[in-house]
C-alpha cells in the first residue's frame, strides 16, 4: 500500500500528477534462443537476435501505442525478415484472438505505407490485407493477427509490439 498523502500526488494547481511510463504495458519472462549472449533487455522483452520485443498487455489506438513504446525508448514492431516475422508468429501463438500493433503507417489513403523509421514497406516479406468495407473509410495503420498482416483503422483499441536494439553488456 503506498503510504504517501495525496497532496504529495498534486500539482501546483492541484491537479493529480499521473506517471505512465510503463501503465499497462508489461510482457512474457525474456526468453534466451540459442545463440544469445548476455543481454540487458529489460525485465518482461522477450530477447531475440538483437532485439528486445515487448508485448502490450493494454488496449490502445496506434498512436497511444506508439507514444507507449517512445516511452520505453523503443518503436512499434518493424518487421525486417522473414525469419523475425516467424519469430513474432510464435510468440502470437499463445494469443490466438488477440491483435497487435506494428510500426507501419500511411498518412494518405493511397499514399505509401512507412515503417516508423520512415523507411518503405516492401511486400517481399508480406502483403497487407485490406478490411475497408466502405469507400470513404480511411484504414491508416497496420496490425498483425495471428500470421496475418491487416490494414486497420488507427483508433480502434488493440495490443501493440515494441521493439528495441538489445544493448549488449
Amino acid at each position: 500500500m503506498d503510504s504517501r498523502s495525496e497532496v504529495e500526488n498534486l500539482d501546483e494547481d492541484g491537479y493529480t500528477q499521473l506517471d505512465f511510463r510503463s501503465q499497462g504495458i508489461t510482457g512474457r519472462p525474456v526468453v534466451l534462443e540459442k545463440g544469445a549472449f548476455s543481454s540487458s533487455c529489460p525485465p518482461n522483452w522477450i530477447i531475440h537476435k538483437n532485439n528486445c520485443y515487448l508485448f502490450s498487455t493494454s488496449l490502445a489506438s496506434w498512436n497511444r501505442s506508439k507514444r507507449q513504446c517512445s516511452q520505453l525508448h523503443s518503436n512499434l514492431l518493424k518487421i525486417d525478415s522473414a525469419e523475425e516475422l516467424e519469430f513474432i508468429v510464435r510468440q502470437m501463438s499463445s494469443q490466438p484472438d488477440n491483435s497487435f500493433w506494428i510500426g507501419l503507417s500511411r498518412h494518405q489513403t493511397e499514399g505509401p505505407w512507412l515503417w516508423e523509421d520512415g523507411s518503405t514497406f516492401s511486400s517481399n516479406l508480406f502483403q497487407i490485407r485490406s478490411t475497408e468495407t466502405q469507400e470513404n473509410s480511411s484504414h491508416s495503420c497496420v496490425w498483425i493477427h495471428l500470421s496475418i498482416i491487416y490494414d486497420q483503422l488507427c483508433s480502434v483499441p488493440s495490443y501493440s509490439i515494441c521493439e528495441k536494439k538489445l544493448s549488449v553488456k
